[in-house]
């Protein structure tokens, strides 16, 4: 997340240094200011936006890249997940997991540890990170309540995959069995943050940059050096690791095969999630007034 942006007539490009292709902007979605739109998910056809900066969740027609609805949710909203016919979203400042019926749009407020971090929906279960609490924290949808919780100081980013949940924090990396609630492995990296994973690896951000972890045998493959400060959220888009780079209003691609920073494509004011939907870059402009839409 290092150059400006060139816009070329409708067609709107983002520049890029490196090998890696400038993907084109599709649309800027405008919102209202000082709602700091923070992370997306898709889910019923429709593009859900988390609001940080006020109670709201907004849903978006990606046919015509408008906001069609918002449902009221928690305060400090932003990490977002999707499954058993819901929304999942954290809210950090009221301390509570908003799970949002895609079909009516009815939120139910659970309660999980303070300021939680991070949301996902995986393996049956919705997961949370407390930063606060420091733990992991699994909600059964049968129950809508935590029903188990893994200690993890300063919990931040979680993904699932390859079977399993990873979860970032303080203590590094923990891999978590979500057949025996069970942690699998616990993976050191430093001040671990943000995940995401790909077909090969997990990915977590950390102070000197972006993190490989190796999934077949739980070691750290490989370090790409992003030396800048405030790394947000990645996604794998395109085959490439988008990693928010949120102070620098940008976003850094990485390539797998490489593990090299391969281009940065400038964007909306601090991007601090992004999201792979439909094989395109969702990037809400945390610090901003919209949401980029873009094609590789």
């Amino acid at each position: 997340m290092r150059i400006l942006s060139v816009l070329v007539a409708a067609g709107v490009v983002a520049a890029q240094v490196g090998a890696a292709r400038a993907p084109t902007v599709v649309a800027k979605i405008r919102v209202a200011a000082g709602v700091a739109p923070c992370a997306a998910a898709a889910a019923g056809g429709s593009v859900w936006v988390s609001e940080y900066g006020s109670p709201f969740l907004l849903r978006i027609d990606p046919a015509t890249n408008r906001v069609v609805s918002k449902t009221r949710i928690g305060f400090g909203s932003c990490g977002l997940g999707t499954g058993a016919g819901s929304i999942w979203i954290e809210d950090t400042s009221s301390g509570t997991l908003s799970r949002v019926s895609v079909k009516t749009r009815r939120r139910t407020a659970i309660p999980v540890g303070g300021q939680p971090y991070d949301a996902t929906f995986a393996y049956g279960a919705a997961w949370v990170t407390s930063y606060g609490e420091g733990d992991v924290e699994r909600v059964d949808p049968a129950r809508n309540r935590v029903v188990k919780r893994f200690p993890l100081q300063l919990a931040t980013g979680v993904v699932g995959a390859f079977g399993s949940i990873w979860a970032a924090g303080g203590d590094g990396v923990l891999r978590i069995d979500p057949a025996t609630n069970t942690v699998l492995a616990r993976v050191p990296v430093e001040a671990a943050g943000w995940t995401a994973a790909s077909d090969d690896a997990v990915w977590v951000t950390s102070p000197t940059g972006l993190v490989r972890i190796d999934p077949a045998t739980n070691t750290v493959a490989a370090t790409i050096p992003i030396r800048v400060p405030a790394l947000g959220d990645p996604a794998v888009v395109g085959g490439l690791v988008w990693v928010p780079e949120i102070r620098q209003n940008a976003v850094a691609q990485v390539d797998p095969s490489t593990n090299r920073v391969s281009g940065t494509v400038k964007v909306g004011s601090g991007p601090f999630v992004v999201t792979e939907i439909a094989g395109e870059a969702w990037v809400p402009s945390w610090k901003g007034a919209d949401i980029w839409r873009l094609r590789p």
